[in-house]
């Protein structure tokens, strides 16, 4: 939060309202959905359609407000609040061709503007996730410059391969906390409600000095919509269809395939108390024979504002699903259908996920939040023998923000994790770790600030000895103009193995996976020099970076043919990205973005699994009034090398190839009433990201949403 307050606890216990209209500064009308936020404490609203907004029980005292909203430049006001007096401003927004600069808290823990982050970063906004009319947050992923999905299993910028869905490079955070699953250290994409997200910040390169293990190739933070004091009823509902597969001999089923589904959500306050209550069913009936899927989610998120200047936030996230298992294809000329061993391969799966976040500001320098939180999951499939797995993980954070003087500002913290497993197939474990960390954000001048940091992680995994690491970390940022900076960034980082990797005793799809506890924690050193250019007519973001890993754990085929998670690889991978967006004018962009990667197993002498040379994406977005269409295009370089020993199990696992997709989108938004129409893989190109799993063919949804 920036500080610009002053006098924020004003020993005077008398109280004065702020009210006014936010106009736009060309066509002087007001303007709707404007976020007007009192700095450095926890008032705020939005202008209704008339432009106009009111925050009562405002403490007196001299504040600052700042108004932002999409398409037009951020200002900020300075007020004072008189004891039994309503403040009244009239405000104006210049509008801008290109979207307001955000606003980032994962890179460095703490709310900055894009152009002051000193390593890259990315941010998907609630607009564009909305009018992609994606499903699963993975889906939006996908067009992420840098990063690249396998499947289910999220890359960025080449730090992780294929482990179907054992272990993660990437650390997956929910509104601020851990959202991995304690046994198999795996990312549960659709347990994540995607219509209440406000934004996704992606971070790249090793950012275990922050936060930790599994934070090793990078984090991504999800951030849900807050909860307001309007009452409001949301509801949405999608209707789509897969098209007949490319070839004839691939139809497995003379029905067409759908799936449908919606969800409701109600907002609404008493009092201090603001909720949000978010309802969601899904069901799938699969472009593939043995992938049908029955889904319940439901997603609750409430506030407390004890007073101007702490809140108390609950979250409750609940998933139930029953899903077919299609673990690969049978061959390529059945390329949608499972082995015949698998029909009928199922897994019933029930997750939940709560926590509490208490938030207080002391004064205009600190504030301290404390978060406590619970993840559950638990699963059983009907294979033979049966698995199942129950799995508790427990995370606890104290964090404290303080800014000495202007050009200091420091962030400690703690963290304290606890995770217990009983599973059929990684029997009775746990694991549990502490660590601190230390940041300081120096400003050396006007146009040139330093960050220094320092984490150290102590785990313990089951009845292993105890092992850890010191993380450091050293970013900078020079700004030549308000528009152009350079930045550089060195840190290191690890990664501990999950219960998963270290204790799995199985057998699945043919495959048998023997326990190797005395796997070793991955470690990783990463570089960047990049640079951000921001003006109203383009972004342009360049970086080269280098990462080092050694200890990477990698499934391998032992000598007696089973599978083994083992300390492998040590590898380098190195390489340079660009993002591009132009905004030609105020109804119309494109953007692209391309990594090139260099990712080199030094222990072998040659490219690492799994990983592509080549990530380019583009789109196009029109908006013009009601009306809305865009395009999307993704090409990933075929994977050059895959496990040989794999090729004996996956029949045609050679038939891989480069990747080509393109999704269109078109929709209207008459404010209250939204519709959505997508064709994804338009081309209906067929391609694999992961052997033997034939990616979703073209299909078509209509989505049609509607508020009160």
């Amino acid at each position: 939060m920036i500080l610009t307050t002053s006098h924020l606890f004003s020993q005077q216990p008398k109280m004065g309202n702020l009210s006014g209209t936010v106009l736009d500064e060309e066509t002087k009308q007001p303007i709707f959905g404007v976020n007007v936020i009192i700095e450095n404490t926890f008032l705020g609203t939005a202008t209704d359609q008339r432009g106009k907004f009111s925050i009562k029980n405002i403490p007196t005292g001299k504040y600052t407000v700042r108004f932002s909203a999409i398409g037009y430049e951020i200002k900020r006001e300075k007020i004072e609040i008189l004891p039994s007096q309503e403040t009244n401003l009239i405000v104006e927004l210049r509008p801008t061709a290109y979207t307001t600069e955000p606003i980032i808290v994962t890179a460095t823990r703490r709310e900055q503007i894009l152009s002051e982050i000193p390593i890259s970063t990315h941010v998907v906004e609630s607009e564009m996730i909305s009018n992609r009319n994606n499903l699963q947050i993975d889906d939006i992923l996908r067009y992420v410059p840098g990063v690249n999905m396998i499947q289910y299993q999220v890359n960025i910028r080449g730090s992780s391969g294929y482990s179907r869905g054992t272990g993660t490079r990437v650390l997956l955070l929910f509104d601020g906390m851990p959202f991995l699953t304690g046994d198999a250290g795996e990312i549960i994409w659709e347990a994540i409600p995607v219509w209440q997200i406000e934004k996704i910040e992606i971070v790249k390169g090793a950012g275990s000095a922050l936060y930790g293990s599994n934070a090793i190739g990078g984090v991504i933070n999800v951030i849900t919509k807050e909860t307001t004091q309007k009452q409001s009823f949301r509801f949405r509902t999608y209707l789509g269809m897969y098209d007949k597969p490319y070839y004839p001999q691939w139809r497995w089923s003379p029905k067409n395939r759908f799936y449908y589904g919606g969800f409701a959500s109600f907002n609404f306050s008493v009092g201090n108390l603001s909720s949000l209550i978010h309802i969601q069913r899904s069901i799938d009936e699969g472009y593939k024979q043995n992938q049908n899927y029955h889904r319940w989610n439901l997603f609750t998120k409430s506030k407390y504002n004890f007073s101007p200047y702490s809140n108390l936030s609950f979250v409750f996230n609940y998933i139930r699903q029953k899903n077919e298992t299609f673990f690969y294809w049978k061959n390529l000329r059945n390329a949608l259908r499972p082995r015949d061993e698998d029909l009928g391969s199922r897994v019933n799966s029930e997750r939940f996920v709560t926590f509490a976040q208490y938030k207080r500001i002391l004064n205009d320098r600190l504030f301290y939040l404390a978060r406590l939180g619970f993840f559950r999951n638990k699963w059983n499939d009907n294979l033979t023998p049966q698995n199942r797995s129950t799995a508790g993980f427990i995370n606890s954070e104290i964090q404290i923000n303080y800014q000495p003087n202007d050009k200091n500002y420091l962030i400690f913290g703690l963290d304290l994790i606890y995770n217990d497993v009983k599973s059929s197939l990684f029997g009775k474990r746990n694991s549990h770790s502490v660590a601190i960390y230390l940041q300081d954000d120096i400003k050396l001048s006007e146009s040139f600030s330093i960050s220094l940091g320092l984490r150290n992680d102590l785990y313990k995994l089951d009845s292993l000895k105890y092992t850890g690491q010191i993380n450091p970390k050293f970013s900078a940022i020079y700004k030549i103009s308000n528009a152009l900076n350079f930045r550089t960034s060195f840190g290191s980082g690890f990664r501990a193995p999950a219960i998963s990797e270290a204790f799995t005793s199985t057998t699945a799809a043919g495959v048998t996976i023997k326990p190797n506890p005395s796997l070793k924690p991955e470690r990783a050193i990463s570089f960047e020099v990049g640079s951000r250019f921001i003006h109203s007519l383009a972004m342009i973001d360049f970086s080269l970076f280098w990462n080092h890993y050694w200890n990477l754990i990698e499934p391998v085929f032992d000598i007696d043919g089973k599978i083994i998670f083992k300390n492998v690889t040590e590898a380098r991978i190195q390489g340079a990205e660009i993002g591009i967006n132009l905004f030609p004018t105020s109804f119309l962009n494109f953007s692209i973005g391309y990594t090139y990667l260099f990712p080199w197993d030094l222990s072998e002498d040659a490219i690492l699994k799994y990983r592509p040379k080549h990530i380019f994406y583009a789109n196009t977005n029109l908006n013009y009034k009601i009306f809305h269409m865009g395009f999307d295009f993704r090409f990933i370089s075929k994977y050059e090398r895959i496990d040989q020993l794999l090729k004996l199990i996956v029949p045609d696992a050679e038939a891989r190839v480069p990747i080509y997709v393109v999704d269109a989108r078109l929709g209207f938004d008459f404010r209250k009433l939204k519709i959505f129409a997508n064709v994804n893989n338009l081309l209906q190109y067929n391609y694999v990201e992961i052997v033997g799993n034939l990616a979703p063919i073209r299909n078509f949804n209509l989505s049609i949403e509607y508020e009160i």
